[in-house]
């Protein structure tokens, strides 16, 4: 019984080594779709007739969905910028005279570190959003943490150079205040 198997594994091997050699059916980068044709029809030199041609030559696979390296940068450095935005915007009707809470710590040892309110809150925002979108590498979350510092330092210079759109987020007595503060001159030459 054995030796039977083995004949006939061997039989068979030597039947594909010969359609191989021949370049028969399915040696030549064919998928054949169904039950073959010489098998139900007990023939043997039938080809079968429903074959799909496979390309053989391999192209680059990409992650569909996924951007560019300098796209991913960029929008890492978006919703940083958004994020303190959020966190200033948050702040001022939080926890400033008129706001939902407003606090005076003045007095108390955490007084002076109040004024980083905005800078925590959009700073963890900044976070939850590279976390949310993936945006996890050194790299991005360097370009997110120079959205929010570009958000901290040219605040000033932002309002001043459009305050009637300001005045929807912040009011008007904000609006003026920071209108007479000197301009950021971090990159003046």
């Amino acid at each position: 019984m054995a030796r039977m198997k083995a004949r006939d594994q061997r039989d068979g091997f030597e039947d594909r080594l010969a359609r191989i050699k021949k370049g028969g059916a399915n040696t030549m980068g064919e998928v054949h779709l169904g039950p073959r044709e010489e098998v139900r029809a007990g023939d043997k030199s039938a080809k079968p007739t429903n074959t799909v041609r496979i390309k053989k030559k391999k192209t680059k696979s990409r992650e569909i969905g996924r951007g560019s390296a300098i796209s991913l940068i960029f929008i890492a450095f978006v919703f940083g910028a958004l994020s303190m935005f959020v966190g200033q915007v948050a702040d001022f009707h939080l926890f400033n005279e008129g706001g939902l809470a407003p606090i005076d710590l003045s007095e108390t040892p955490v007084g002076p570190y109040l004024q980083f309110a905005a800078l925590a809150i959009g700073g963890v925002l900044a976070l939850m959003f590279c976390w949310t979108f993936r945006l996890t590498s050194i790299l991005r979350l360097a370009a997110a943490a120079a959205g929010v510092f570009c958000m901290v330092e040219f605040h000033t210079n932002m309002v001043q150079g459009a305050p009637g759109l300001f005045v929807k987020f912040f009011s008007k007595g904000y609006v003026e205040t920071v209108k007479e503060m000197p301009k950021s001159t971090l990159f003046a030459a």
